[in-house]
């Protein structure tokens, strides 16, 4: 590639191309396809309907030869092989083999980069050894690799849909996969309206009746059912990986029809003008044999920037061998981790973290307990899984002045695959350890740059007075900082509760426990019960006190849909970001007041007006609360005619609320502890924050 790639102006060639699903954002990013090839014909007709040319067949029968010079090799490469759903025979089948013509073009063409796709199953196929055989070859003919895992749930699919990725560069440049994205798009917005849908794809009545009867949950709408051979069904918000023809789950709408051939392409991302021109049965089996479109957009971008800014790699990747015998079941797998991968693994896990920072710092203690005391194995995590919560809170409580109250089972999953597992602390330790605590002081110079943001938000409302505090800029600080955005839905909460909590103070309202008079009996039969518990007797029958409104004050994985209650009854769900279809029937199911105050985006408040009609809770709805109304409650308190008595209390209780919940925010305890750890006599570029 010798042009500078300023317009993405480059050519790519389309191997095992299915329908297009790799090209498409290549092309979209200003690519030219100079070959393509295919086998199968039904996917040959849909390719050639939507990019004007009909690919090649059989790519074993081609001469690498023939195939034109390119910049980029593209190659979705045929994962039945190596599928958990399959036989598992990899390489010992002849489709296996079909990654040696990948290798064989590779050698013959020599393009600039390549990108594979693959299974999520390629890398521990086989003890490993598919994957080592595979990257290794890559590696003899000059390629530096990176390679990833990644979820189109991740990338604004609502499908769990995970699949190995693997970059190669010939030049070694610095290259990163892409982060997830916050938004998604959810079920309702890719399903088409019944009466639009072929009547083929719906089941019979007494099938769906024999379905819901399967059920040992009531289902929630819109939703995908996902029912196995066995007539096992589970219902999710999102779909799992849509499969190739011999597929071993059959995905249902709402439990009474399958998807149509428009929603299996808007579930893989395809634009709504990509065209039909085969059966719905053959658009099933190419949606379920293609890849999801956002997510190679996303690497797509990434791959061009690195090819037009070539940085060099800022470390070269020092690839390490790992055995998990000692904690994956005796079974040995052979994988590669470079340093760049792990980073990135880390990094991956800072950006998800909230304000508090709770699993960063964990990886930080672990890699501190690893250095200084040697007290732990990383690739075994039966040494350090317990005890290293243990070290993570230690810090938390000396920071933060609370811990973590998340299952057990939420915070295990900093140590599966898409986060930090043991192969990438390895590494992480390696460099940590050659380098005196590098990594440790990477993370927590991440944490304190998290709170130097947080500050921000709270000098917001320290210098602000009734006049000049918006609300909307007040959430802004939070909204529009990436290092903060995660923790909207805390800073949401406080909002709503400083509100809620002056006007009802204001408003003197008062709540009264008064006895059935027809009861007096009973009541002198446990008037001692009614005394402690009720605060009544036979001579004082009756209780008044002044009504309050309490946050909960733990983490929202431990809530069970609630964060404010009141002792009137009521209790308040907030969902600013994370609302969703799902969610609806949780709030309602796990909270047990009778009156349920929600509290959304404005976007959001006809979804959940429909779907609670549609479960059968709307009668425990209290009330639908969203932003258009607290941004005018807010302007009254501050500005109307009440500002002398609520303007100035309802920024106090913002302040107070915030150092609470963030109280090392004004803290410089952690200036002391970078000393105390020497972390501030250390650098290095390549962990420069």
């Amino acid at each position: 590639m010798t042009k500078k790639l300023t317009e993405y102006n480059f050519t790519f060639i389309d191997l095992f191309a299915g329908i297009g699903g790799i090209r498409l954002p290549f092309e979209e990013l200003g690519g030219k396809c100079v070959f393509s090839s295919e086998w199968d014909e039904a996917a040959q007709e849909t390719y050639e309907a939507n990019f004007g040319e009909r690919p090649l067949g059989d790519i074993t029968t081609i001469d690498p030869g023939s195939i034109p010079h390119h910049d980029i090799l593209l190659a979705g490469f045929p994962c039945q092989a190596f599928s958990i759903i399959g036989k598992m025979e990899g390489f010992n089948e002849a489709r296996g083999t079909l990654f040696y013509n990948i290798e064989m073009i590779l050698k013959a063409k020599q393009p600039q980069a390549f990108l594979l796709e693959n299974v999520k199953q390629l890398k521990t196929h086989d003890k490993g050894k598919t994957f080592k055989v595979i990257t290794e070859h890559l590696q003899n003919l000059g390629y530096h690799l990176y390679t990833e895992v990644l979820n189109a749930l991740d990338f604004g699919l609502p499908q769990k849909r995970e699949r190995t990725y693997i970059v190669g560069f010939l030049e070694n440049i610095h290259f990163s996969f892409p982060k997830p994205i916050q938004k998604r798009v959810s079920l309702s917005e890719i399903l088409e309206p019944d009466e639009q849908v072929d009547k083929s794809l719906f089941a019979s009545e007494f099938i769906q009746k024999k379905r819901i009867q399967r059920l040992k949950v009531k289902p929630f709408y819109p939703s995908i059912w996902h029912e196995n051979k066995s007539g096992n069904i589970s219902v999710l918000p999102y779909s799992c990986a849509l499969r190739s023809g011999a597929s071993y789950s059959y995905l249902l709408v709402n439990g009474v029809r399958r998807l149509s051939s428009r929603e299996l392409l808007r579930l893989q991302g395809f634009p709504e003008q990509f065209k039909i021109v085969v059966s719905h049965a053959e658009i099933r089996k190419q949606t379920g044999n293609s890849v999801p479109v956002p997510v190679v957009r996303a690497i797509a971008k990434q791959m061009l920037n690195a090819l037009e800014d070539k940085k060099p790699a800022l470390e070269k990747p020092e690839q390490l061998s790992i055995n998990f015998a000692s904690f994956n079941k005796g079974v040995i797998i052979e994988m590669s981790v470079s340093l760049n991968e792990a980073k990135d693994a880390l990094d991956n896990i800072i950006n998800k973290a909230r304000v508090h920072f709770y699993k960063p710092i964990q990886v930080a203690e672990i890699l501190y307990h690893h250095r200084v005391f040697d007290d732990l194995t990383l690739s075994n995590l039966n040494t350090y899984r317990k005890s290293s919560k243990k070290w993570r809170d230690i810090i938390c409580k000396r920071f933060l002045g609370r811990i973590t109250t998340s299952s057990s089972r939420y915070q295990d999953n900093l140590f599966e695959q898409n986060a930090t597992p043991p192969e990438v602390l390895m590494v992480l330790g390696e460099e940590n350890k050659s380098k005196l605590g590098i990594v440790e002081a990477y993370i927590y110079r991440k944490f304190i740059e998290r709170y130097s943001q947080m500050t921000s938000g709270l000098a917001y409302c320290m210098k602000s007075d009734i006049e000049n505090f918006k609300l909307t800029e007040f959430i802004g600080q939070f909204q529009n900082n990436p290092g903060l955005k995660r923790s909207i839905d805390k800073i949401y909460e406080i909002v709503v509760y400083a509100l809620f909590k002056v006007l009802i103070e204001e408003l003197n309202v008062t709540v009264k426990v008064q006895l059935d008079f027809n009861k007096l009996d009973l009541l002198k039969e446990f008037e001692d019960f009614t005394q402690k518990v009720l605060s009544i007797n036979s001579q004082n029958p009756s209780f008044t006190a002044s009504a309050k409104f309490y946050r909960v004050g733990v983490t929202n994985a431990a809530d069970r849909g609630l964060d404010m209650w009141a002792n009137y009854g009521s209790a308040v769900q907030i969902k600013y970001l994370s609302l969703n279809e799902g969610l609806a029937e949780g709030i309602v199911s796990n909270i047990t007041a009778d009156r349920i105050v929600i509290v959304c985006r404005d976007s959001e408040e006809r979804t959940i007006v429909s779907l609670l009609n549609q479960i059968g809770w709307k009668s425990r709805i209290q009330s639908i609360i969203t932003q258009s109304h607290l941004e005018a409650w807010y302007e009254k308190a501050l500005r109307g005619s009440f500002r002398n008595i609520l303007g100035a209390r309802l920024i106090e209780i913002l302040i107070e609320e915030i150092k609470y919940e963030f109280p090392s925010s004004e803290s410089n305890d952690l200036v002391s502890f970078m000393e105390e750890r020497e972390y501030t006599l250390l650098s290095d570029p390549f962990w420069s924050v």
